[in-house]
């Protein structure tokens, strides 16, 4: 097993301590919630790194998500974005309910949550909810006081590399110059130009038949149109709530009520789904009036706030599949890619951010446990120990769509309790350690990679064996009446 613990800090800044220095060069493309998580773990593990964003300032779109404890397992070494996270979280109670307005099971906390349950994140306590703008501003000035260079304003267009080096090429305000470094992580998202020198083909996206209309609202912006009943119906509650409303057969609604934002993710059937850009885009809405007519089923209350979202907010977000990508290094092994870069999430997952986030804990790690001269086998001891374990997380995202359009609500209202596991996180996923995970294994994926010693991934659910998967053979069980299994 490999150890990192050991090795002393050289330097403090805003109270972090930094592990010796491995003189590794890191550019990291994307200044997302995953490339920045990378950015800082990999400061803080010795690595020298810097940040090439495409927007011309802090992206600040979004609405609210859930991100799980292995996310935050190394937030302790920071203690300011501790504190931050600690103050801006959502400790909401989830609970399941009916269309017509009842509620059917109350979840509340997270399972990572209960009592004498261990999970990886030390001495943090992880609710179920954070939101998107929020987690963006904390990363961004926690990488602002550490010193960590972002470059907004500067498109990477072009991945290429040498024996030694990864280079990019990068495009601002027209002018066009090239950046080297020993690893080059994409972390774009899913329109990333990496695809062309990592696997040599885009991935193609394929629409699920399904969209989604998502955003968040600020509750005083909405506070004076709502009236008394909805404020009792809605607001009432001493803790925020996120429910989820089933109404099959093929919508269901996630809606965060707080004091502090109203959020809503709407998933319904979209017989037009194939006919939109494939483009995945917060800049894609459409009026008011077309939700609430879509999802006219749910109870007169619900709709009454729905028709306060501000007109044309609304983001319309088109649902693609995406077959698990098993390749995410270049041959080299000095292109690696990152988060929705190397696996796109649907929504249904709740997993997307806490996946990309773990990529970057294990990544960083990696990096330092092989050091200076075998950044490249890093890579891809990286990418061994994490496909598997993701690319079943997302298969789990499918089951749990098809689960909630499935629901007999007649069978709901007799036997509420046979849903009780319907949203139940399960252990495999909250307590992995992503960091003691590549530690513990790195060694001995080495040796897999180099000689062909045998390796068997480890944080799967008990007893799976990982079998590969297609979108089109999901869509084949699907239309035959079987269900994705894990």
């Amino acid at each position: 097993m490999a150890t990192i613990s050991s090795q002393s800090s050289t330097t403090v800044v805003d109270g972090v301590d930094r592990l010796s220095p491995t003189g590794i060069s890191i550019i990291i493309v994307g200044g997302g919630i995953g490339g920045l998580m990378f950015a800082l773990e990999a400061w803080r593990q010795g690595h020298d790194v810097r940040v090439y964003e495409k927007n011309p300032k802090l992206d600040t779109l979004g609405d609210a998500f859930g991100i799980m404890a292995p996310a935050w397992t190394t937030l302790r070494h920071f203690p300011r974005m501790k504190a931050q996270f600690e103050k801006e979280s959502w400790d909401a109670e989830l609970s399941l309910w009916h269309a017509e307005g009842f509620k059917l099971i109350h979840y509340g906390d997270g399972s990572w949550n209960a009592p004498g349950a261990i999970h990886p994140a030390k001495d943090v306590h992880v609710p179920w909810l954070e939101t998107r703008p929020g987690v963006a501003h904390m990363l961004t000035s926690q990488c602002q006081r550490l010193g960590i260079q972002i470059e907004y304003g500067s498109t990477v267009v072009g991945f290429s590399e040498t024996d030694e080096k990864a280079i990019v090429t990068i495009e601002t305000q027209g002018q066009v110059t090239h950046a080297g470094a020993d690893i080059v992580v994409a972390a774009d998202g899913v329109g990333t130009k990496s695809h062309a020198h990592v696997s040599g083909q885009t991935v193609k996206a394929t629409s699920s038949g399904y969209s989604m209309f998502r955003g968040i609202v600020p509750f005083g912006l909405i506070e004076k149109n709502l009236s008394s009943g909805i404020v009792e119906k809605f607001f009432s509650s001493q803790r925020p709530e996120f429910r989820i409303y089933v109404c099959p057969p093929d919508t269901h609604a996630n809606i965060i009520l707080s004091r502090g934002f109203f959020s809503y993710g709407l998933t319904y059937k979209d017989h037009k789904s194939s006919e939109k850009d494939l483009k995945e885009s917060w800049n894609a809405t459409v009026p008011t009036d077309v939700v609430v007519e879509k999802f006219s089923k749910l109870e007169p209350g619900l709709l009454e706030l729905l028709r306060l979202i501000p007109e044309n907010s609304a983001v319309d977000w088109t649902l693609r599949w995406r077959d698990p990508q098993p390749k995410w290094t270049s041959d080299g092994g000095r292109v690696v890619q990152l988060g929705d870069s190397a696996h796109a999430f649907l929504p249904t997952s709740g997993n997307g951010a806490t996946q990309a986030c773990e990529d970057a804990l294990s990544l960083a790690t990696c990096l330092r446990v092989a050091g200076k001269g075998k950044e490249n086998i890093a890579t891809k001891v990286h990418n061994k120990l994490r496909f598997e374990r993701v690319s079943t997380i997302q298969k789990f995202g499918v089951m749990t769509r098809s689960s909630l359009h499935n629901i007999d609500l007649e069978l709901a209202k007799e036997q509420p309790e046979t849903l009780r596991n319907l949203l139940v996180m399960p252990e495999w996923i909250w307590s992995h350690d992503p960091v003691q995970y590549a530690l513990d294994n790195y060694e001995t994926t080495e040796r897999h990679i180099l000689d062909g010693t045998p390796f068997q991934n480890t944080n799967l659910p008990e007893g799976y064996t990982y079998e590969a998967w297609t979108v089109a053979g999901e869509i084949e069980r699907g239309a035959n009446g079987a269900s994705a299994e894990v």
